[in-house]
């Protein structure tokens, strides 16, 4: 008969706990480690999961989310645009409850009301690591530009509230920093050099399914944001810097705030539900099921990049099931 060492048994105990550990991430949404060498994220406006996921108006994205992975439970964090998009990158709204312009705008006028954020932001955490990141905003009309709308007030084709990066005082301070904001064009020629590790995609408003009046055709929005997500992903996945470790995350701001009585700035979860999909080189069809929100997005981003987590993303489940899927 074998006697056990009280090292045995220590080990054996450790050998438990790390299986035990490893199961309940999996049951989170962990599905293991994945290390990322480029993230692309796009982000559209203001439809419901359904909406999003309609066969006769968004054909691709239907594809999309069929053959690569879904998260069939995923939401905003709030209403309205801004917030949603600082707590892409910021881990938190910082109590940002409308879409006022940022405080460091250059046509911000003196009785405006407006925001900035002095925390930092997944810019600061991916510059320590020695990684890049870059914003691509169709409609912008210069890089760094910190105008409210491009390519004017009355026809807001590019509108700073989605641009989460214009907030930060340590982003919008920071001439370096600035130069790392983009007008859409750019991508192109980063994508055939070298592109940047974490992706900011953000199209007009004719393109990302908000729509304005001035829009060839308001009831095609979201036939536009598929023809722009064809267009945009099939130049990525033809690049040099699409790889087994790249990943495309396509996602929506919030969606319809139908309970009315629910004032702008609640969590209104039920009536904020988004079609999220990843798209990696493996493809494959996968599924995550889980509660899911932009805090979530960020803390796999994180994860991904193995950089600390911000804020409200340090206990939030991940989706890295769909981003971890193997190739065969």
């Amino acid at each position: 008969m074998r006697h056990f060492s009280f090292r045995d048994v220590l080990f054996c105990l450790a050998l438990s706990l790390a299986a035990a550990l490893q199961t309940r991430a999996a049951a989170a949404g962990g599905g293991g480690a994945k290390v990322f060498d480029h993230v692309y994220l796009i982000v559209l406006e203001n439809h419901d999961f359904d909406d999003a996921l309609d066969s006769d108006l968004s054909p691709f994205l239907v594809e999309l989310s069929r053959g690569q992975g879904l998260a069939t439970h995923y939401s905003g964090v709030t209403h309205p645009s801004l917030p949603n998009y600082l707590a892409m990158i910021g881990g938190d709204t910082f109590g940002v409850r409308d879409d006022a312009p940022s405080c460091f705008a250059s046509d911000l006028s003196p009785l405006q009301s407006c925001h900035h954020v002095e925390g930092n932001s997944l810019v600061d955490q991916l510059e320590a690591a020695g990684l890049t990141f870059a914003l691509y905003a169709e409609t912008l009309p210069a890089a760094g530009a910190l105008t409210q709308a491009s390519p004017s007030a009355t026809a807001a084709l590019y509108a700073q509230k989605h641009n989460p990066f214009a907030y930060f005082d340590q982003i919008a301070k920071n001439p370096a920093r600035l130069e790392k904001l983009k007008p859409l064009e750019a991508l192109t020629a980063d994508l055939s050099g070298k592109a940047p590790n974490f992706a900011f995609i953000v199209p007009n408003q004719c393109h990302d399914g908000h729509g304005l009046v001035m829009c060839k055709d308001p009831a095609r929005l979201a036939r536009d944001f598929d023809e722009f997500l064809k267009q945009t992903i099939g130049a990525i996945r033809a690049s040099r810097n699409w790889t087994r470790d790249s990943a495309i995350v396509v996602t929506f701001d919030e969606g319809e705030l139908h309970d009315t009585s629910k004032s702008p700035g609640s969590r209104a979860e039920d009536d904020n539900r988004v079609a999220t999909i990843v798209v990696t080189d493996c493809g494959g069809p996968a599924v995550n099921g889980a509660p899911l929100n932009h805090y979530s997005l960020l803390a796999t981003i994180e994860d991904g990049f193995h950089l600390p987590r911000l804020r409200k993303a340090s206990d939030a489940p991940t989706l890295m099931n769909l981003f971890n899927r193997p190739c065969r």
